[in-house]
């Protein structure tokens, strides 16, 4: 009998609310994760209401993507009975997996019965396949590494123990290890551990000599300041069959409050780079990954966390922008023309360029406006931020087109 053929691995992306969970999945995403109006460690995200829950999973459900459901917040004791509540509201919610953090949590998820698998958020550290071993004897069926963990730590996990393993590939690095960082707390009173990180790690700080109260020194890494707890941005790209070959079960791309541009392309980017990992042409499309990736914003990437295993001292971390987010096709008018929802100004006789779902092959490509008509159906120069036009362009373009124009 030939051996059983390992299934790929999942890209798995973030989902602030319903738009990006439905362009995450068209652009490739195997699975989704998102979360409710509380218990997650997003609470600044849009999140989900009860509407969007049902429709995001049965849109999931026809698309073949799996749904993750965030219960990722530590709880204090008072959380317990709004925990409790919560759990019984989405009870007959068909989600594929639910993602927490507190041990406190999958006992109420039993006591509820919810039924999905449970994942573990790499909040709880997990670097060793001990560790593995206790969380699925708890119920655990995946579990997200800490992101600490080396390739190594990886493969040795996964050959010691039975948990599906997943590691985060792409999106921002906390300061704090794996997240767990007490600064928001202390100088805001918003709690990271429960979904409201201030995010101080990103503000810039001076530099004062405790006998020269009131006397400040500017710290200058570039031009417009400086960030000294702030980290690099994560990218595997590179290394994703590495990470394939050690027995990663699924990829994780951090990122719920950024936009439906960075969740769609970083889904498409990923997904490709996983089907060519093992394949001879891989290395002929990296300079396209690495592309594609420098147009969405970002700080300077890193392949490995805080480069604390190669001892690299500190460097200036400013946010990388070199593309403009226009908009997004939302549908079709009746004439037949694109309806493109603006983000940012769109001008006519501007050129643009728009990104589609890879499908076997990459069909980005740039357009011209012709027209544009507002929501009134009236000539007009310019489409308005938030409001949703039809175009015509010099020539046809696709469903799910996503525009910008580089900077």
């Amino acid at each position: 009998m030939a051996p059983k053929q390992k299934k790929r691995p999942e890209i798995v992306a973030p989902a602030g609310n319903i738009e990006k969970l439905k362009f995450a999945v068209l652009y490739g995403a195997d699975a989704v994760y998102f979360g409710g109006a509380t218990l997650n460690l997003r609470v600044q995200s849009d999140n989900f209401t009860r509407e969007d829950i049902e429709e995001a999973v049965g849109f999931c459900r026809g698309h073949g993507a799996r749904s993750v459901f965030l219960l990722n917040s530590f709880l204090h004791e008072k959380n317990i009975p709004e925990a409790k509540r919560y759990l019984a509201s989405i009870r007959d919610l068909d989600f594929d997996a639910l993602m927490v953090s507190d041990p406190g949590m999958i006992a109420l998820i039993r006591d509820t019965g919810v039924r999905a698998e449970i994942h573990l958020s790499t909040q709880m550290s997990t670097l060793n396949h001990l560790a593995a071993r206790f969380w699925t004897s708890a119920g655990v069926k995946r579990i997200v590494l800490g992101r600490e963990a080396t390739v190594d730590e990886v493969r040795m996990i996964k050959e010691n123990s039975d948990a599906e393993i997943e590691v985060f590939v792409h999106g921002s690095l906390c300061v704090a290890y794996s997240g767990r960082c007490l600064l928001s707390r202390y100088l805001t009173g918003r709690d990271a551990n429960l979904g409201d990180c201030a995010q101080p790690c990103r503000w810039r700080y001076t530099l004062t000599e405790e006998k020269r109260p009131g006397e400040e020194l500017e710290i200058v890494e570039y031009p417009s300041g400086t960030e000294i707890l702030s980290s690099k941005d994560l990218c595997l790209v590179e290394r994703i069959g590495e990470y394939a070959e050690a027995g990663a079960d699924a990829f994780k791309i951090e990122g719920r409050m950024k936009s439906v541009y960075y969740t769609a392309n970083t889904a498409r980017v990923y997904r490709h780079a996983l089907e060519h990992a093992t394949q001879c042409d891989f290395a002929s499309f990296v300079p396209f990954y690495r592309e594609e990736l420098d147009l969405v914003s970002h700080r300077p990437y890193t392949d490995d966390l805080f480069n604390e295993f190669g001892g690299a001292g500190f460097g200036p971390m400013p946010t990388v922008k070199k593309a403009l987010f226009l908009g997004f096709r939302t549908g079709t008018g009746a004439d037949g023309s694109p309806l493109i929802k603006a983000l940012n100004p769109i001008y006519r006789n501007e050129q643009v360029e728009a990104i589609f779902p890879i499908e076997g092959a990459v069909r980005d490509a740039a357009f011209t406006v012709r027209k544009i008509l507002n929501p009134d159906g009236e000539p007009v120069d310019m489409a308005r931020p938030n409001t949703v036009c039809s175009f015509v362009f010099d020539r046809e373009m696709g469903e799910h087109a996503i525009l910008r124009s580089r900077l």
